[in-house]
């Protein structure tokens, strides 16, 4: 991870966290939690009359999003658990196991199948691949700085696209097609990689946790790039949700405030990049070119109907452009922040069935 991502990410996180507190009385003093997880970090700030059953909701609210990282991780580090695949495969191949040996059928992992569902639900699909990985390795984010080869993305591209699913009596399998005998073969094996929805759901999952506990009432769950809350603060100001300005990260451009439940998530194109002859490539690519999406330096999407969903829309709108992402919105009555290529800021605020707002900063 980037020097500029960890400052990013933490800047995200102290200013959602910073402006959730706002207004807080020392009896009303919340739990605050930060972790490192989901390759970040992140921040639970959660309220209730009991801190020692807040505390212990937030333990068990992190060991849920733990569970999700492990089936949603297409890079994960040698651990006790990746090296026992037999415990696993019990409920499916994660999405690490599955990447071993793409051109197998093999029984996904739930989390790996409500995300895919999700996608074509969205209707998202031409803006958001679950298959990109062997695309993404061509790309030099890990710190290389490499351009890809154009004939190797190409055939990327198109082995990426052969992602097939069936259901069974077991549950959903998925497999790549193989090249046919003479077809170019990618540079690598095509795979799944769904680190564009993994916070997401595993912040629903977390929030889920601390719902089911009755000792929660309120809580602000953040991974930097996506918030989700529910319940009112006991004093009853609203919660605020900074939105980073994508060359400033010490700037906020503008503020969500909420009472009760909201989702925000922001995608951009300063989280994983490198320039090259002043042209910046970063990691929000393009489905159907394997290129880096143009035309956005970020986009914000609110309202959402859960982190999930709010995961993958900051990016299928990214990518979508401003014209498309503004439609989209419009037609789905969600609120928009977007900064285009050239600087400029453009809010959709929300509609007014909406408990939420979006004010504009100096």
């Amino acid at each position: 991870m980037s020097r500029r991502l960890k400052l990013a990410i933490c800047v995200a996180a102290v200013v959602a966290g910073s402006l959730a507190l706002n207004g807080c009385s020392l009896a009303q003093k919340p739990i605050i939690a930060n972790r490192e997880t989901l390759g970040t970090v992140v921040t639970i700030t959660a309220y209730g009359p009991d801190r020692d059953a807040v505390e212990s909701a937030v333990d068990a609210s992190f060991s849920e999003m733990a569970a999700v990282e492990l089936a949603l991780n297409a890079y994960p580090s040698q651990s006790a658990n990746e090296s026992a695949p037999g415990a696993a495969m019990a409920a499916g191949a994660s999405v690490s196991q599955f990447n071993r040996s793409p051109y197998r059928w093999q029984r996904l992992d739930t989390s790996v199948v409500i995300v895919i569902d999700r996608l074509v639900a969205l209707d998202v699909t031409e803006s958001f691949s679950p298959s990109l990985r062997s695309v993404v390795d061509l790309w030099g984010f890990d710190g290389s700085q490499t351009l890809p080869d154009q004939t190797q993305l190409e055939v990327a591209v198109r082995a990426a696209d052969t992602l097939t699913t069936r259901e069974t009596t077991s549950g959903v399998e998925a497999r790549f097609i193989m090249p046919e005998p003479g077809a170019p073969l990618p540079a690598e094996p095509p795979g799944l990689d769904l680190s564009g929805a993994a916070k997401g759901l595993a912040l629903d999952s977390a929030v889920l946790k601390l719902r089911e506990d009755g000792d929660v009432t309120a809580a602000l769950l953040t991974s930097g790039s996506t918030t989700v809350t529910f319940g009112d603060k006991p004093d009853k100001t609203p919660w605020r949700i900074g939105i980073e300005d994508p060359r400033d990260p010490e700037h906020v451009i503008a503020v969500v405030e909420v009472r009760g439940e909201v989702t925000v998530s922001t995608s951009g194109d300063y989280q994983q990049y490198f320039e090259r002859d002043d042209v910046r490539y970063h990691h929000i690519l393009d489905p159907v070119t394997g290129m880096p999406a143009r035309g956005l330096r970020s986009l914000t999407v609110i309202g959402a109907a859960d982190g999930l969903d709010s995961d993958i829309l900051s990016t299928a709108l990214f990518v979508m452009g401003p014209a498309g992402a503004e439609e989209y919105a419009r037609q789905h009555e969600l609120g928009l922040v977007m900064v285009d290529d050239a600087g400029t800021i453009s809010i959709l605020d929300r509609p007014p069935t909406a408990q939420w707002r979006i004010v504009p900063q100096d």
